[in-house]
């Protein structure tokens, strides 16, 4: 690793690698959560679907607003700042309070919930426990992507930290898909997703341990925020600035598109494993181990190819092109031994995401949006990032309930011959399933992909005079 370092960085490797503790941290967890929360109080506690949707898009209301809103309130300097730094503060108090609830979400009050009141009692615990555990995430996100724009302050730097974070981001969603399942086998029902919750939980939070070297702001970083001097926007000025940053918005597409295609590959796995392969859950550690395998060894490829290309427009405009042909053949697969293939292939295209979005296009246009609002005020903009992942979410349930409502799909059957025998035609159902796995996410990434090759503006010379102007601003 050390060919990727930056000469002139003043950070040590092992600052690189515990500041990466986060994204395994909230890619387990969040991964973790995915699968199973939605089975859990539909399946388990027998909570009715309506109201777990309504739960859920409650939370998501609720954290769509309230990232940016924290985003907004934690740019402001403390009592603290001086000593702990700005950012670093808000992060300890984040840690246990989001492992704790996390845990809680799957612990809800043992009421009935055939009657009224009992299903309204589990319907609020889970709206509200899950909006606790992401009002204390984000105070963790929000400020770990502020630090990540702070404390990593060139293209060498950010490239360098994308090689540490890109594979561990990719193993930790891989194992939070992989390692529930496993727990949950331990122990017969309820019992067993409590026991999961908590594993998820202790798991998490040791990341968060070990991600505090890497959090601490230095003296350097703490100074710099004494010599900004600029006069602190409000908050609706704030966004209204962001929204209209061309830069964030091309970013936005781009990110919406990511999310909506990585969502319905991990949702729709599952459907592929039992009614196209006709085999159990567990095949789909197969294709996703497959996945992971192709997007780790792709990451030393596509840091690589920036560094030779030194032109990060191009570089995704490539990544965003070979992700679409990738995606295609995920629709027309025949075995399980082509598919891995696909899927490989696959992982290796979503490298180039996973290794150069985050890590760099994201802290360049944040740098963008410092220059052009001549502010040091990045935390409305990040917590846009997050509302609309949120809303992301939202949207890629709902093409899911589309397709298969379109298509036939009838819940209640989790076998390949029991669904058979209740649709009127199962070969249409099975063509909705393959459509989400390859066709429809390839035509919303190709779509992003032109656009941002069209329109994204920060060129490497501008990227080049950003930096500068953020010295002369003392940011």
């Amino acid at each position: 690793m050390n060919n990727l370092e930056s000469e002139n960085t003043r950070h040590s490797k092992l600052t690189f690698i515990t500041f990466s503790s986060y994204d395994f941290a909230t890619s387990f967890v969040g991964a973790a959560q995915f699968i199973f929360l939605f089975f859990y109080y539909e399946a388990v506690i027998g909570l009715n679907a309506w109201l777990i949707s309504i739960s859920l898009v409650l939370a998501f209301i609720w954290d769509a607003v309230n990232n940016p809103l924290i985003g907004f309130l934690t740019d402001r300097k403390t009592k603290l700042t001086k000593k702990w730094g700005k950012r670093f503060p808000w992060i300890l108090i984040g840690m246990a309070p989001w492992c704790f609830f996390v845990f809680l979400i799957y612990l809800p009050p043992n009421v009935n919930p055939n009657t009224t009141e009992g299903a309204w009692i589990l319907s609020g615990w889970l709206a509200i426990t899950l909006s606790l555990a992401d009002t204390f995430e984000s105070m963790i996100y929000v400020n770990h992507a502020h630090l990540r724009a702070d404390k990593f302050r060139s293209e060498s730097e950010r490239r360098t930290l994308a090689a540490y974070t890109t594979p561990i981001s990719i193993v930790s969603r891989v194992l939070g898909l992989l390692i529930p399942p496993i727990i949950v086998a331990i122990n017969v029902g309820k019992q067993g997703f409590i026991f999961m919750a908590f594993m998820i939980a202790i798991i998490g939070f040791i990341a968060c341990l070990l991600f505090i070297p890497g959090a601490r702001e230095d003296e350097l970083m703490i100074n710099r925020y004494d010599s900004a001097e600029a006069k602190q926007m409000g908050f609706i000025e704030a966004l209204k600035k962001s929204i209209m940053l061309r830069s964030f918005v091309v970013f936005i597409i781009g990110y919406t598109a990511y999310v909506l295609a990585i969502e319905m590959l991990t949702m729709n796995v599952i459907y592929i494993g039992i009614f196209i392969l006709r085999s159990d859950a567990s095949i789909t550690t197969y294709i996703l181990a497959f996945f992971l395998l192709g997007a780790i060894v792709s990451v030393p490829f596509w840091v690589k190819l920036a560094k030779k290309i030194d032109d990060n427009k191009k570089i995704m405009t490539i990544g965003g092109i070979s992700l679409s042909v990738a995606l295609i053949p995920l629709t027309f697969f025949q075995t399980i031994y082509d598919l891995v293939i696909f899927t490989f292939i696959l992982g290796f295209t979503m490298g180039c995401w996973w290794a150069l979005f985050f890590p760099v296009i994201q802290t360049n246009v944040i740098d963008d949006f410092m220059v052009k609002t001549k502010n040091d005020q990045k935390g409305v903009l990040i917590g846009l990032t997050t509302f609309i992942s949120r809303l992301t979410a939202t949207l890629t349930v709902l093409i899911f309930a589309l397709v298969h409502d379109l298509t036939g799909f009838v819940p209640g059957h989790d076998t390949y011959e029991s669904l058979a025998g209740a649709v009127k035609d199962i070969n249409l159902v099975l063509w909705g399933i393959r459509l989400l796995m390859g066709i429809i996410p390839m035509c919303i990434v190709l779509v992003a992909t032109i656009i941002f090759w069209k329109y994204y503006p920060l060129s490497q010379d501008i990227v080049k005079k950003n930096k500068a102007q953020l010295k002369e601003l003392g940011f």
